[in-house]
């Protein structure tokens, strides 16, 4: 699944199919800043390399769509007017922009892919259902971010202080919000939170965050994953997955398979 997710964000940002090929790279780059393998350091030098590379490049991109605007997002932000006539914050705004839909919206999809493929060998009545009755994808991929729940958890600040149940966290404090435990919570989702069932049309998940740190990719995330599903189902029905040789990438931000042994099957 690695260059699905790249390549669509790469078209809705207008990027050219010959420079397609750096996003994989700025990605594992930043993503292993969060893992202490080879040394933290190390992996904070090369993210900050990919950081300043993906900068300028997404900079020129900005000019270069005044210049020959096109039908892609960023062609869109400027011709609306953000960052024109030397507004430095609003280039800067549609910059973030880009750095979010590139690093966030690449392995954190390719995640939970890896991961329902894994969920689908498993429990094949699942997958049965799922192959049976296709309309039933569209709310299953809400299920399947809620067990694979790529980003397992990001901090925030408490600006004041929060009591929760007999604790009290100070104004301050920093705190990590845990993603990955609470969507398998069995207060609210039940006794069987931890099993994967394609009917259950799960309510407030927590893979996209919440609120104002609500993810801006949801909508193409969940576009992406209920394509995927689709025509993997359709194609390959009886696909299979050596689940002993899956290989997960290390560090505690990103939860994702760096190899799924596949079988397209009959």
């Amino acid at each position: 699944f690695k260059p699905l997710p790249s390549m669509v964000v790469a078209h809705y940002l207008g990027v050219p199919e010959e420079d397609r090929d750096q996003f994989d790279g700025w990605t594992d780059a930043i993503v292993a800043a969060n893992s202490s393998a080879g040394g933290i350091t190390a992996a904070m030098g090369t993210a900050g390399a990919a950081v300043a590379s993906m900068m300028g490049y997404f900079s020129e991109l900005i000019e270069r769509r005044r210049r020959e605007p096109g039908d892609d997002t960023i062609s869109h932000l400027v011709a609306a007017g953000v960052g024109a006539d030397g507004d430095i914050a609003g280039v800067l705004s549609i910059l973030a922009f880009t750095f979010t839909m590139v690093t966030g919206g690449n392995d954190t999809t390719t995640g939970m892919l890896g991961g329902a493929v894994q969920l689908l060998q498993q429990r094949p009545d699942q997958r049965k259902l799922l192959i049976d009755d296709p309309e039933l994808i569209p709310a299953a991929v809400d299920e399947f971010l809620r067990l694979t729940s790529p980003v397992q958890g990001l901090a925030r600040t408490t600006t004041r202080d929060v009591t929760i149940g007999d604790t009290t966290i100070p104004a301050g404090r920093k705190t990590l919000l845990l993603y990955g435990s609470g969507n398998r919570d069995e207060r609210e989702f039940g006794d069987d939170a931890a099993e994967l069932d394609v009917r259950r049309k799960p309510r407030s998940i927590l893979t996209f965050s919440h609120g104002a740190h609500f993810c801006l990719g949801a909508a193409a995330a969940r576009m992406q994953s209920r394509v995927a599903l689709t025509e993997l189902l359709a194609r390959y029905p009886d696909f299979e997955v050596d689940l002993d040789s899956v290989v997960w990438a290390g560090g505690s931000y990103v939860r994702r398979p760096l190899s799924v042994p596949f079988r397209a099957g009959t």
